[in-house]
């Protein structure tokens, strides 16, 4: 009787450890979804100020550049045209390389998500 005391105890033990386990793994897992979650979070937001802030010195120097080579050009439509044609011709040559774009992204991202 005693060896089924034994056994019934050590089961009733191993029961116990198995169920912290899957408790302890559960707010393990938890807590690693909300740092993954935090830091893409923190990084779209770092980019999103950024972009904006980039876009705008673009804009202004998008305006400026077509002033300029509307004075040069004596023609102020000519001058605006020329920006265009030249972001035109910038987002063919970045469409083209987006293959480049996309294997330093997810590489990036692979890094931060699987460390």
């Amino acid at each position: 009787m005693s060896v089924l005391k034994s056994i019934d105890k050590t089961a009733t033990e191993a029961a116990a450890t198995g169920k912290q386990y899957v408790e302890v793994s559960k707010k393990y897992y938890e807590l690693k979804v909300f740092q993954q979650l935090t830091t893409i979070s923190s990084y779209v937001v770092k980019m999103v100020i950024l972009g904006g802030l980039l876009l705008l010195a673009f804009l202004f120097m998008a305006i400026a550049a077509a002033l300029a080579l509307g004075d040069l050009f004596n023609s102020m439509p000519l001058g605006y045209l020329s920006v265009g044609g030249i972001f035109i011709i910038i987002c063919l040559l970045v469409y083209s390389g987006r293959g480049f774009i996309e294997k330093i992204l997810i590489k990036n991202m692979s890094k931060t998500y699987f460390d």
